[in-house]
């Protein structure tokens, strides 16, 4: 299970303190918890522009580009999906993308709009596209705690529930209706602490999972090294293969396969 499928539930579920998580947690956080609009904590927020592009990704940080929806991916930036901004084109550099931004499609099929991520790390030279918001916060939200809440499925529920559309395959996500929806937060030192312990917790399933994966390794290793040592005749000593042709039901390879081979004729 990927991070953000697990730890937003977590924070979705309403939760006041750690001191409910299922695991015991080092310390309680007790703190009130408030609504707030989304207009309320967001110090600014704009959708990009998308002129007629290069259909062709650009790799080159010298080079505008603008984004494509499918750069937002859950919780997940990926510059890579972008189109090559015309020379002749002049780019209008007051959406160029910054370290710390909130990218959230707003228009198109329904599974793809509302989609939210952080952009952690970003080349140069990328612009946001007309499909997409921009957000930046004030500085009473921890970003990460953010992230947290708006990926949960209480308000991914909330999303859902302002689409606008008739159709699955075009919908949007107005501004309006999006500003107005509700957030709980407490004191920024508790989203702070929350997002900390949160973190600690992750660390500890990321090395578990990384364990897991290693010994899975080696147990591939491991069936692989068997089945070698079967076929080249290696498994057994010569005592042990001695001993297994003493065996009342013991047969040669020959005859077990002649025998396989007449039991499958029998079954057809």
């Amino acid at each position: 299970m990927s991070k953000l499928l697990l730890v937003p539930s977590f924070i979705g579920s309403k939760l006041r303190g750690l001191t409910y998580c299922p695991i015991k947690c080092s310390r309680s956080i007790s703190g009130d918890w408030k609504f707030y609009k989304l207009q309320n904590i967001v110090e600014k927020l704009t959708q990009g522009w998308s002129p007629k592009c290069i259909n062709q990704a650009s790799s080159d940080p010298n080079e505008w580009a603008v984004i494509k929806t499918s750069s937002i991916q859950h919780g997940k930036f990926v510059e890579e999906e972008n189109k090559i901004l015309p020379t002749h084109l002049e780019p209008r550099i007051q959406h160029e993308i910054k370290v710390g931004d909130i990218l959230i499609t707003r228009a198109g099929p329904r599974s793809r709009v509302g989609v939210c991520c952080e952009v952690k790390k970003i080349r140069p030279r990328l612009l946001n596209c007309d499909k997409v918001y921009l957000i930046r916060l004030k500085e009473s939200v921890n970003l990460s705690f953010f992230m947290l809440k708006i990926n949960s499925a209480e308000f991914i529920n909330k999303i859902e529930e302002i689409k606008t559309g008739g159709n699955d395959s075009g919908v949007n996500l107005t501004q309006n209706r999006l500003l107005d929806l509700n957030i709980e937060l407490p004191e920024i030192i508790e989203q702070i602490q929350i997002v900390q312990e949160i973190e600690s917790r992750l660390s500890v399933a990321d090395k578990l999972a990384e364990t897991i994966q290693t010994n899975l390794l080696k147990s591939e290793s491991l069936r692989q090294s068997i089945l070698k040592q079967a076929f080249e005749g290696k498994l057994l000593t010569e005592a042990e293969l001695e001993a297994c042709r003493k065996e009342a039901d013991w047969e040669p390879a020959e005859k077990l396969l002649e025998r396989i081979k007449g039991d499958r004729k029998i079954n057809k």
